[in-house]
């Protein structure tokens, strides 16, 4: 490290991540303060110290080098999430919701375009672009107004899920437009040279999707069961560490194919989804994704001359009505016609009527492989800005909207059903009327007579472990089992906490308890909290922490071994005094 700074180049990336850093923390931190989300902040950052502003970084050339693997974390983060059990009540009309939205803004958008001075290719990749909704911007959304259970939320989840496998295709899409706009240079041609061009583009298509399929096949049949026997040596570090071999090793793949690494970053995680350890990995890739992809998306930024966006101020205006408008209509028409109420299709449109992360990933990828300008690439960003900025301010409205139109009859039967009984849709918070649910940490003797009484109770109970084996051994006897640390926000999430009503820590380990406390209670400041520990000065820790009860285990034994040496004695002083008449 200390050769790398002393050399121009590594002084150079060092003072340019200290400016990246620096003032995308400030930006963002202001965005937070007025409740928006940072992304927008991380782009107008690198508009403010780009070359085209202040000029503090006169160019990107070494940030990008930073931010090509932030965006293969971040691609890799994305697939992590992909759950499509969230969509198991009402698969087929969710799918059908998303895929019709998606279809439908692209191909409207495209036609729109088309009247512009914008090429075909151009106008479709930011067509494909701008059909993507940010999915960051809506979870974000829902946990905040804990609506999580809610069917408009639910709903939205899945298009999200549709929309991020369409990106998929997007992603392999790009080079292809690269190939049809700029064609195909001789010396390029290999195996395929004087052909004509159309044949050249199927056969390598149709190569790079073969590829593809393999690799999606033997990740399926070979990934979790190396994923078991690295997990089995007890190092959650190793375990990261393979995980991100996997994602660039797939990146790598996917390039040699003739596609975008960040789609097989995407296809890694979404592989990575499919083994039992996906919850952990993504809560241990979380902070080291979260700083890369300030670095991306502030990269994103240094590319964006503000004089263009000025002075096509009414084109980026009219872009965001046009599109807001757009979604709206086509999210919210389709949800209607699926079987929702208008008033929750409403919600679920407006939660998603923005642009979002995945557009500027394809809009990047379009830039560098020549299928769209700086111009129009200034021009979209504007509008990706603006609909992030402007989105999250229309959803209390958006209720008092909803609320209007519960009297509007519904299109056809339900065909969608809740998880849970809600409130109107304009209420903050949904009513559960789901049985009580106990999160468990650690299965050991503890943890595994507490679930036993639960199972005799019928209490349903999620177990998180971080034994490979254990889990195994739980998941083989049908219970629900989330394997990760009890302290990763993202194991909390996966194993229900925003829904639990208590979490009992059944671990010894006094210091991971104590952690474990301050997470929970982080994301859940009602749920009853119960721990043990082994001494009575972890007691009062773990209250000022958060804790509603403690067990104290020198207590629990004092007690315990009390009891059960004066019932000893007792039964010792019967056998020795008899009483009377007793033989």
């Amino acid at each position: 490290m200390t050769h790398l700074l002393a050399s121009a180049d590594g002084m150079a990336l060092a003072t340019d991540l200290v400016i990246v850093m620096g003032v995308a923390a400030v930006v963002a931190w202001v965005f937070q303060v007025v409740r928006i989300d940072a992304i927008p902040g991380y782009l107008i950052a690198g508009v403010l110290i780009g070359p085209h502003a202040l000029g503090l970084i006169p160019g990107g050339e070494t940030i990008d080098q930073i931010s090509s693997i932030a965006i293969i974390l971040l691609m890799a983060g994305i697939g992590m999430h992909m759950d499509l059990t969230v969509m198991r009540r009402g698969l087929v009309h969710i799918m059908a919701i998303g895929a019709i939205s998606t279809l439908g803004v692209l191909f409207v958008t495209w036609g729109l375009l088309a009247l512009t001075p914008l090429d075909v290719q151009s106008a479709l990749a930011v067509a494909m672009g701008v059909s993507m909704s940010s999915t960051a911007v809506f979870v974000r959304i829902v946990q905040q107004r804990r609506e999580s259970r809610s069917l408009h939320a639910r709903v939205g989840l899945g298009v999200a899920i549709v929309q991020d496998l369409f990106a998929v295709l997007y992603l392999a899409l790009i080079p292809v437009l690269a190939r049809w706009k700029t064609g195909i240079a001789p010396e390029e041609a290999g195996w395929f040279e004087g052909m004509p061009r159309w044949v050249e583009v199927a056969a390598r298509g149709m190569l790079g999707v073969a590829g593809v399929f393999l690799m999606v096949l033997l990740g399926r049949y070979l990934l979790p069961r190396a994923m078991r026997i690295v997990a089995r040596s007890g190092s959650n570090e190793l375990v990261l560490i393979v995980s991100g071999a996997v994602a660039f090793g797939a990146a790598v793949i996917t390039t040699k194919l003739g596609f975008s690494p960040e789609m097989g970053a995407f296809i890694a995680g979404f592989l990575l989804a499919g083994t039992p350890y996906r919850f952990q990995l993504a809560g241990q890739l979380a902070p080291v994704r979260d700083v890369l992809m300030a670095v991306f998306f502030t990269a994103v930024g240094l590319r964006i001359a503000p004089g263009i966006v000025l002075e096509n101020w009414w084109v980026v205006l009219l872009g965001v009505g046009m599109l807001m408008s757009l979604k709206v209509v086509t999210i919210g028409g389709s949800g209607w016609l699926q079987g929702m109420t208008a008033s929750g299709a409403l919600l679920t449109s407006i939660y998603l009527a923005n642009a979002g992360e995945f557009t500027l990933v394809l809009a990047s990828q379009a830039l560098e492989t020549g299928v769209i300008s700086e111009h129009t690439m200034g021009v979209l960003t504007g509008v990706v800005v603006c609909t992030l900025i402007i989105s999250p301010m229309l959803v209390r409205p958006a209720h008092e909207w909803g609320h209007r139109l519960s009297t509007v009859r519904l299109a056809r039967v339900p065909r969608i059903t809740p998880l849970t009984e809600t409130a109107p849709d304009n209420a903050d918070e949904p009513v559960p009327v789901a049985p009580a649910h106990v999160i468990i940490a650690g299965i050991g003797p503890v943890g595994r007579a507490l679930a036993d009484r639960l199972l005799t109770k019928g209490v349903p109970f999620t177990v998180v472990e971080l034994n490979p084996r254990t889990v195994e051994r739980q998941s083989g006897l049908g219970r629900r089992v989330v394997y990760g640390d009890i302290t990763n926000s993202e194991v909390l999430e996966s194993a229900g906490i925003r829904d639990a009503d208590a979490v009992v820590i059944t671990i010894p380990d006094s210091e991971i308890m104590l952690r474990a406390v301050q997470a929970i209670r982080r994301v859940a400041p009602k749920v009853f909290i119960a721990v043990r520990t082994g001494y009575l000065s972890g007691k009062v820790q773990a209250m000022q922490l958060g804790a509603d009860h403690v067990t104290v285990e020198e207590i629990a034994t004092a007690v315990a071994m009390e009891q059960e040496v004066m019932e000893a004695l007792t039964r010792r002083g019967e056998r020795v005094n008899p009483s009377p008449g007793t033989a």
